[in-house]
């Protein structure tokens, strides 16, 4: 019993490690090439250049989320948690939103990954916020020449 809750934990916190390395990863291959933008953001005409940088923010941010969701939903099925690989996605989509509707929910028996699920989410939540407050910030400062 503590073993398998210690294995879960485990799991759990390798999971949300790598998606949180690969989301930091991403976001900064994002930032270098925002910075070989920034005489191109310079220029006049800011506002079809600012909603560019700002798909590519969504884009990114969504790469992110699906990134995550994708691998506790492989997680999920690999432990034979779901009998479908869509009802994993779909619980991990749901997990990981911190949405949890309750109609799909995961075994008894590997309820801490549920909870983990739900943690990597929030925290990914938290730094794709921070992210997008931090890339705003950037455009703007960078459009009307002030330092950062």
């Amino acid at each position: 019993m503590i073993g398998a809750m210690f294995d879960q934990l485990f799991l759990g916190g390798l999971v949300t490690l790598v998606s949180l390395v690969f989301a930091t990863a991403l976001w900064w291959g994002f930032n270098e090439v925002l910075e070989r933008t920034e005489n191109w953001l310079r220029r006049p005409r800011h506002a079809w250049k600012y909603f560019a940088i700002m798909v590519m923010v969504v884009i990114v941010t969504m790469t992110m989320m699906s990134f995550g969701v994708w691998s506790w939903a492989i997680i999920f099925h690999q432990l034979v948690v779901f009998p479908t690989l869509e009802e994993a996605v779909y619980y991990s989509l749901v997990a990981y939103t911190t949405l949890g509707l309750g109609d799909v929910v995961v075994p008894h028996e590997q309820r801490l990954l549920g909870g983990m699920t739900g943690a990597n989410g929030f925290l990914m939540f938290g730094l794709m916020t921070a992210m997008l407050t931090d890339t705003l910030r950037h455009i703007r400062r960078v459009q009307h020449q002030l330092r950062d």
